[in-house]
């Protein structure tokens, strides 16, 4: 129990001496404690407060506005992923379209079977009258009408011969009557 007392002594006489360091410190917090004090004093809560809930509205408010943006991008990429989609089905038609060498080819190929046709044509008899169309100089000889060289029945050269002794006169009369006759 001395031992006690003599430590409770020693702490009491080292507590009452001065210490010049401890002093200047303990001054030059409670200087800076004032200073901050006055700080505070010139701080107003309140509208802290108020201008915290202000903001926190406004990032809500851009949150809301975000996420209809995100979703808007998210539609637009879709559209943009339909375009690509298509514009690969245009490639692969492309890849596949014939190169103009190809076309100027198969142009020549159905200009050479147009011309064979035409020779067919040509070599057919379409009235059937036994004379082939190239040489065939009356058209659409009735069926089964005697023809001769030239593809004519006896009534279409009678049929020719009056409506070329009717031009001969025509014109003979139109001659004379623009000659002041």
């Amino acid at each position: 129990m001395k031992k006690l007392i003599l430590i409770i002594i020693a702490i009491f006489g080292f507590l009452s001496c001065e210490n010049p360091s401890v002093e200047d410190g303990l001054a030059s917090l409670e200087a800076s404690l004032a200073e901050l004090e006055a700080a505070m004093a010139g701080v107003n809560v309140d509208q802290m407060l108020t201008d915290v809930s202000s903001m926190q509205a406004q990032v809500e408010t851009m949150q809301t506005d975000v996420d209809a943006y995100n979703e808007q991008a998210e539609g637009w990429l879709n559209q943009i992923d339909e375009i690509l989609g298509d514009l690969a089905a245009l490639q692969v038609i492309i890849d596949d379209a014939p190169t103009k060498e190809q076309t100027d080819a198969l142009l020549a190929d159905v200009q050479a079977v147009q011309e064979q046709i035409d020779l067919l044509l040509l070599l057919s008899d379409k009235d059937a009258d036994g004379v082939i169309n190239v040489l065939d100089q009356c058209e659409d000889t009735v069926l089964g009408a005697t023809v001769n060289n030239s593809g004519c029945s006896v009534a279409q050269l009678e049929a020719i011969a009056s409506a070329t002794a009717s031009s001969t006169t025509t014109s003979s009369t139109t001659t004379s009557s623009t000659t002041g006759g």
